[in-house]
């Protein structure tokens, strides 16, 4: 047997071991593979989890947190991107936070989480603290901002809605007046619409007027909340 022969017979012989050996080097590799997708996800699971608890640590509330990155799994995305969601909204909540404190005032959770739906909608910081600077110092600010996000979302001008918003807290418009003259979607409403019949003493008292005069104040309580 010549050297030719006897090399190429050791290339056939030596063929499946090398084989054995690439799919070998395959395997630990698709393994090593899954290791490390396996803990990214662990890792930004974490991260989700670290921003509820930097919100509870900050006294916000921390369930719109927890919510920002369930949703985000819920629509099927990834892991990092849920803690990436969850940091978002504990940003708008500290942010909103920040914004209604600014002149001293003490912000409950309610309020915290409207202010912050607001800025998600579009609202900036400076509308939040406006809407906040001009509200009496005992007013409860949750329908305010509420109103704000709609007013805002529905005319496209935030800041003329924070402006519209602050004068009526400051003349004590009810909040059921505001949010429905919210509900139009017009600043200007907002501005110079008349109050009459929006306020819930005014619907009470239409319902009373009704029941003497044959339903006719009941149809002014209802009618009378048109906005002009």
């Amino acid at each position: 047997m010549n050297r030719m022969t006897i090399a190429a017979l050791a290339a056939v012989l030596a063929a499946p071991a090398a084989l054995q050996a690439q799919v070998a080097v395959g395997a630990r590799t698709s393994t090593s593979a899954r290791v490390e997708a396996r803990d990214d996800q662990q890792h930004a699971r974490a991260g989700a989890d670290a921003e509820v608890q930097a919100a509870i640590r900050a006294d916000l509330p921390h369930e719109p947190v927890a919510r920002a990155a369930q949703r985000a799994r819920a629509r099927g995305r990834s892991e990092a991107q849920a803690a990436r969601a969850a940091a978002e909204a504990r940003v708008r909540l500290q942010t909103a936070q920040q914004a209604i404190a600014a002149d001293g005032r003490a912000a409950t959770h309610a309020e915290i989480i409207a202010a912050a739906d607001a800025l998600a909608e579009g609202a900036s910081q400076a509308d939040l603290a406006l809407t906040a600077r001009r509200a009496p110092d005992d007013r409860e600010l949750t329908a305010s901002f509420r109103a704000l996000a709609r007013l805002g979302d529905r005319s496209g001008d935030f800041s003329g809605a924070a402006s519209a918003i602050a004068g009526r807290l400051e003349s004590g418009t009810s909040d059921r007046a505001i949010g429905r003259l919210a509900a139009s979607g017009s600043v200007d409403a907002m501005l110079r619409g008349t109050t009459a019949g929006l306020d819930a003493a005014g619907s009470v008292s239409g319902a009373a007027g009704g029941l003497l005069n044959g339903g006719a104040g009941v149809t002014g309580g209802l009618t009378g909340g048109i906005i002009p």
